[in-house]
């Protein structure tokens, strides 16, 4: 195939053989790929920081048939987000970020304004407004973006109301919110408060440049934390392995 650019985010980066990067990054152009930079690891002259963790870059390369490994020829970069990097719980943050967008990325299957969001939140991070609240936005957005999204607004089963107080009975093999009707007196789930579920779809609705103008309560933190993170692991498929560091620095306790 012919060489290709096109811009991203490096979402995962590892050693691979003896000179080589393994790097992983999202295209909304392309999707996420994986593409091997030869002699990146040997010598930090060709690629220099730009293949780190959370860069974003310009990315040169080329596929091959049959392959699942690109090759990454070269990258410009554009935006390497310093301030994240100095402040330990911003980059605990945005490596949760960058690991909610992995799983819910196919490999060369673009998810269109996945790259915008994606930069948008650690912009946000980078200016040092790293509420975890910020990170519920994007987790909403992101299981939208992939068709994961859970619904909320009504009932999942019979497209009823789900009520005007108290706390809801959410579903996540079904889907979304039930009714009290479809619910039923022994259900179970996970019961989130009405006032909750309305913020998240307020959150999936939001203009991007209005993200940081959002706040939630911590209620609502709490609450779409259990419940996104949920819906997450069941349609992806495994579990977040960076949530256990960024709880352990206080991560889910501030909005």
């Amino acid at each position: 195939m012919p060489p290709f650019v096109t811009e991203g985010v490096i979402l995962r980066c590892a050693d691979f053989q003896e000179r080589d990067r393994l790097v992983t990054f999202y295209s909304d152009q392309r999707g996420k790929l994986r593409g091997v930079a030869k002699g990146a690891k040997a010598s930090r002259k060709r690629f220099g920081a730009n293949l780190d963790l959370l860069a974003h870059v310009r990315v040169y390369g080329f596929e091959r048939a049959n392959q699942a490994l690109m090759r990454i020829e070269a990258a410009d970069l554009l935006e390497y987000f310093h301030g994240i990097r100095n402040d330990l719980r911003a980059f605990a943050r945005a490596c949760y970020l960058a690991e909610w967008a992995d799983g819910c990325s196919a490999e060369r299957q673009p998810l269109p304004g996945l790259l915008p969001l994606i930069l948008r939140v650690l912009a946000i991070l980078e200016a040092g407004k790293d509420g975890e609240g910020l990170l519920r936005i994007f987790e909403v957005k992101a299981l939208d973006l992939a068709g994961y999204r859970p619904r909320l607004d009504r009932c999942v089963a019979c497209e009823g109301h789900l009520g005007g107080k108290g706390r809801i009975l959410v579903h996540v093999e079904r889907g979304g919110a039930l009714c009290s009707s479809c619910a039923g007196e022994r259900a179970r789930g996970l019961w989130i408060s009405l006032g909750t579920l309305r913020t998240l779809e307020d959150a999936r609705r939001i203009p991007l440049d209005r993200l940081h103008r959002m706040a939630l309560s911590s209620l609502a933190v709490e609450e779409s934390r259990l419940l996104l993170r949920s819906f997450y692991e069941w349609h992806v498929g495994q579990v977040l392995r960076s949530s256990a560091f960024l709880e352990s620095l206080g991560g889910a306790g501030s909005g």
